[in-house]
């Protein structure tokens, strides 16, 4: 007989040492991430929009929020900053986005992700997070995106 599996603990739960992390231990390595990924696009002066402005998102069930601004030249983060616009909803909503599981207008008509404050530039970013080809993506995060899409996978077969 095979042994009770344990319940995983709530994502509020897990993301406790990210809330209580220094704000360089947490926004140094966003940083080099966000760059890294959207290199391309911030050298083809795709975030220009974004300039001297601030984005939100805010992980409701996990109760953390990230900020990421755009200074010119590259992209920045910080933990606590005032901010133009805010994305908000649950870290399943987020994860669907992130793996393009499902088109970002679907999980906005259904209220599982919001925009608030500055929806011009919320919409702006969206459909320019939306229109990044992944192919563009480093290889790094291609395959962590074809990782979480199989245990996707997984998980809804279970």
């Amino acid at each position: 007989m095979p042994l009770p599996t344990p319940p995983l603990p709530s994502i509020k739960t897990m993301a406790t040492p990210l809330r209580l992390m220094p704000d360089e231990l947490m926004t140094a390595p966003l940083e080099k991430a966000v760059n890294l990924v959207f290199r391309q696009s911030i050298e083809e002066g795709e975030f220009d929009f974004m300039e001297n402005r601030w984005v939100k998102i805010h992980v409701t069930d996990a109760e953390l929020d990230f900020h990421i601004g755009f200074d010119g030249k590259q992209l920045k983060a910080a933990k606590h900053r005032p901010c133009d616009v805010a994305f908000c909803g649950n870290s399943s909503a987020f994860k669907t986005l992130a793996l393009r599981r499902e088109d970002p207008d679907t999980l906005f008509f259904q209220r599982r992700l919001m925009i608030e404050g500055d929806t011009e530039l919320g919409l702006g970013l969206k459909n320019l997070l939306d229109s990044i080809d992944t192919e563009q993506l480093p290889k790094l995060f291609q395959t962590l995106m074809k990782v979480g899409n199989k245990i996707e996978d997984l998980n809804h077969k279970a």
